[in-house]
């Protein structure tokens, strides 16, 4: 029987380290091409550090995550917001469209965050499916409506063939 292989204790706590130092680098807003780079680590190792970090979060610090996440974006967006609400000039107003775009940005990170696309996508599943059913039902009726109409015009026809007295 094959024994399975052991990392020594300082390997451990030196990869644990590097998780660490992965997922705080990202928490800080980085991206994994930017951790690689300056770690020297490879694009596929930050990856997955980052993936076994957070899998060792527990269920409670992932919500204390998320908590922390939304004050961070609710902060980006009121210091933006008093200036772009601003009854400023038009002059003014047109170097700064970009606090616009990054408002936006700030509102699609905080819907991504607590699912509020995925709960609009799954509600819009759920009203096609509701529209296409009750399109299909109306559609079966015109069909069996009209299916009627042929069949009782044919039956009407054949009945005027085979009773001359239907005709008088």
């Amino acid at each position: 029987m094959a024994r399975k292989r052991t990392h020594s204790p300082e390997k451990l706590a030196e990869t644990q380290r590097k998780r660490n130092t992965a997922l705080e680098m990202r928490l800080a807003g980085k991206t994994q091409a930017q951790i690689a780079a300056e770690t020297g680590w490879s694009k596929q190792s930050v990856s997955l550090y980052i993936k076994e970090a957070i899998a060792d979060i527990t269920r409670e610090n992932a919500q204390e995550y998320l908590e922390l996440e939304l004050q961070r974006l609710d902060a980006m967006w009121a210091a933006i917001w008093e200036q772009i609400v601003d009854p400023a000039s038009d002059e003014e107003r047109r170097g700064q469209t970009w606090k616009i775009d990054r408002a936006l940005a700030i509102m699609e990170q905080r819907a991504k965050l607590t699912g509020t696309y995925k709960a609009a996508e799954l509600k819009a599943i759920a009203d096609a499916k509701g529209g296409i059913s009750s399109e299909t039902s109306s559609m079966i009726g015109r069909f069996f409506t009209a299916l009627d109409q042929v069949y009782d015009a044919a039956n009407t026809a054949e009945t005027e063939q085979t009773d001359p007295d239907a005709e008088e």
